[in-house]
């Protein structure tokens, strides 16, 4: 026989919705306290697993409604809600609470909330608890209080006090001795009242009731909080600390050893519930799914089961998954297994490498002193030795195979391994970013200052190591806490537009005032020594619209001494020769690393050239655009070789011009001509051996060449072909 689930928590939340409680033209009283009974109920309706039940009582009420009532007893209390699991129903009343007109003695509030708590064998509750919000404005009669205060103790119920600011005193334990009534003669009655949550003076009655409840929350152990208090605690939603389920198996190191050992996760990520199942309020209700298969057309045919198979989509490609393809699956023949692949360094393992959505914790498995002893002594070995085991995880048996890492972790109060799974080679996205030490050499000792006193005064970590600014341990998901509150909102006001993310959500992830504090110390320094300005757009106006593809105008390259940099460079992958696609960025990047070797690098350039030139041929736009990338090179090229060697560009040059000659790239000669990429000088660099006259007799040879081409003879061959065919 299983054994019986364990009830929930009751609850009775006791409100006071008379007059007293909205005396104001402002934030009310009774507006806080039903804010507070709001978040009650939504966090009770949100937890996980939660079995907790809830009851509302009102005093205050026009009406009554209570078991207690009789002719002049219990009057202007009325039981909202009988203690039940919170449902919709529930909140939608609680949106739309009643005014009274007729305030209600709190005390008989408490006795009618006790009532709904009534559990005499002690199996419908774990436990018991009051929650009464009121101002202590309206009249009571304190002949009850010893009793409630037995009663309260007796059947272990908890109260708690929520909304009155009560003031501490030296006189506070007088005041308990004698609390006084609703006549008005308290010991606490002087001209210097505290001010009321209106801005008006406590009234002897409220004073009176403070000093009575103070008594009672005394001797039953409870506690009072204010608004300010209790409202930051209960409008976060917080699922139910629960325990990990141990997952039990063994550690396989070779054919040979295994240790019985049990993980337990540790870390997990928290995702949204898709609410696809719920149970009902009768938790032993069957949950009945229906599925039905629809075309998606505008009449949304119905279409067969027996006609529909399974299926991925692959970008915009929809890939069938046939029961056949189901059979190449991963099958384990053991349930569940963990084996230890290897060791390694822990270095070898770094941060970026570790994958999953949970982390594990593993011991040996409990009340087994043999693998215990086992387990300790080999994670002992690998602190020691400085290293970690990979592992191949198997959850269960239709799971597929997992790799992890167990790292060894030792404390002075426990021993045990964290294993953390790691990605495949799959899984890896390799990212390149150049180099930034040649821009942050040029960086001057001021504008280093001013970064490191950015990063020192925005330090999150305390003096202490315990103590620390943020704690991200500690830190709720906003993406969870906006949901629920959303979730509400459209089932209380369905046609309502949603609202935006709430303050104490934005606040979460909000900088600690010390950390705003030392940025604003840093602002102005670090923008005078980083001045930045707003870059503007331009529009392609129309006579742009019209360009030619191949205008030089539009293909700007980033010159050497262009220290800009934008995100598209970090993110360019790592340049370790020219390529084709992109010669000029390649061949400055490479130029623009450490210790460059030109030669080579122009080696490389030159032979991308005669590649791509070599793939001139036929004409149209191709061509065009082999041409225009060609001329870039040269210009790139002879530009840096004339600053550096200008021996490099002359022979490569003269060796393209041979090409050229040979395959009469005419056009394109004439295009190298304009542009003015022959031989360096000697008068545009001392080092070159070239004359000023052998640059000239360079570009006659070119002359020379398109005489020599006799273009009508073939012509003429061709006709005499075409005749004889």
């Amino acid at each position: 026989m299983p054994p019986r689930a364990q009830p929930g928590e009751g609850i009775v939340v006791a409100l006071d919705v008379g007059p007293g409680v909205r005396a104001s033209t402002e934030t009310s009283f009774f507006s806080q306290a039903k804010k507070c009974l709001t978040n009650i109920l939504q966090r009770k309706m949100f937890a996980e697993k939660c079995k907790d039940q809830v009851g509302i009582v009102l005093f205050g009420t026009d009406g009554t409604d209570n078991n207690l009532a009789s002719a002049d007893q219990y009057q202007h209390i009325t039981v909202l809600r009988e203690i039940m699991t919170v449902d919709w129903d529930m909140m939608n009343e609680v949106d739309q609470l009643p005014y009274g007109k007729t305030s209600a003695d709190w005390l008989d509030a408490l006795v009618v909330a006790m009532d709904l708590l009534h559990d005499p064998d002690g199996s419908r509750f774990s436990s018991k608890k009051i929650v009464l919000m009121t101002d202590f404005s309206g009249e009571f009669s304190d002949d009850q209080a010893s009793k409630i205060i037995a009663g309260l103790n007796n059947s272990g119920i908890e109260l708690s006090v929520i909304g009155p600011e009560i003031m501490d005193d030296d006189n506070s334990d007088d005041d308990m001795d004698g609390p006084g009534s609703s006549n008005g003669r308290s010991k606490n009655n002087s001209t210097g009242n505290p001010i009321n949550w209106n801005g008006k003076p406590k009234s002897a009655v409220q004073l009176a009731g403070e000093a009575l409840i103070t008594r009672i929350v005394s001797e039953v152990d409870g506690i009072i909080c204010s608004f300010d208090e209790a409202i930051p605690q209960l409008i976060f939603f917080q699922k139910k600390s629960a325990g990990s389920a141990n997952w039990n198996t063994v550690l396989d190191i070779g054919p040979d050893f295994q240790i019985a050992i049990t993980g337990k996760i540790k870390i997990k990520h928290a995702t949204v519930p898709t609410w696809k199942k719920m149970h009902a309020h009768d938790e032993s209700a069957a949950i009945i799914s229906e599925t039905s298969y629809h075309r998606h057309d505008d009449a949304q045919t119905a279409v067969d089961e027996a006609e529909v198979i399974m299926g991925y989509k692959y970008g915009t490609t929809l890939v069938p998954f046939s029961d056949e393809d189901a059979q190449m699956k991963f099958s384990s023949d053991s349930p569940r297994a963990l084996s230890v692949l290897g060791f390694t360094r822990s270095s070898n393992v770094r941060h970026n490498r570790r994958a999953g959505d949970q982390v594990l914790v593993v011991t040996g498995r409990e009340g087994d002193e043999t693998a215990a002893v086992a387990l300790s002594a080999l994670i002992q070995a690998l602190v020691e030795l400085d290293m970690v085991a990979i592992t191949r995880r198997i959850y269960n048996k239709n799971s597929n195979p997992v790799m992890g890492a167990l790292f060894p972790e030792v404390t002075k109060k426990y021993e045990c391994f964290i294993w953390i799974p790691l990605p495949f080679q799959e899984d890896i996205r390799l990212f390149t970013f150049p180099s930034l030490q040649r821009l942050t050499e040029k960086l001057t000792e001021k504008e280093k200052q001013a970064m490191d006193d950015l990063i020192s005064n925005m330090d999150l970590s305390g003096h202490d190591d315990d103590d620390e600014e943020l704690e991200p341990s500690t830190v709720l998901n906003p993406q969870l806490q906006h949901y629920y509150n959303v979730l509400t909102h459209r089932a209380i006001h369905p046609h309502d537009p949603l609202p935006p993310p709430a303050d104490h959500v934005l606040n979460i992830l909000k900088p600690p005032e010390s950390v705003h504090e030392g940025r604003d110390r840093v602002g102005p320094a670090l923008q005078a020594a980083f001045p930045t300005k707003r870059i503007v757009k331009k529009t392609k106006d129309k006579a742009d619209l019209f360009a030619s593809s191949d205008d030089q105008s539009s293909k700007k390259i980033k010159l050497d001494g262009d220290d800009s940099i934008s995100a598209g460079d970090l993110t360019r992958p790592q340049v370790t020769k020219v390529t084709s696609t992109t010669p000029v960025q390649d061949f400055m990047a490479l130029l623009g690393g450490e210790a460059p070797n030109f030669n080579l690098i122009c080696s490389q350039l030159g032979d991308v050239i005669m590649q791509l030139l070599n793939s001139i041929g036929g004409g149209g736009a191709a061509t065009v655009a082999i041409t225009t990338k060609i001329l870039d090179c040269l210009e790139n090229f002879r530009r840096e070789s004339c600053g550096i060697d200008p021996a490099v560009y002359n022979k490569f040059i003269t060796a393209m011009k041979d090409t050229v000659t040979t395959r009469s790239l005419n056009e394109f000669w004439s295009r190298v001509k304009e542009g003015n990429y022959g031989l360096i000088s000697s008068n545009e660099n001392m080092r070159s051996s070239v004359s000023a006259e052998e640059v000239e007799a360079f570009w006659k040879m070119e002359d020379q060449m398109e005489a020599s081409v006799p273009k009508q003879e073939a012509n003429d061959d061709m006709e005499d072909l075409l005749d004889d065919l």
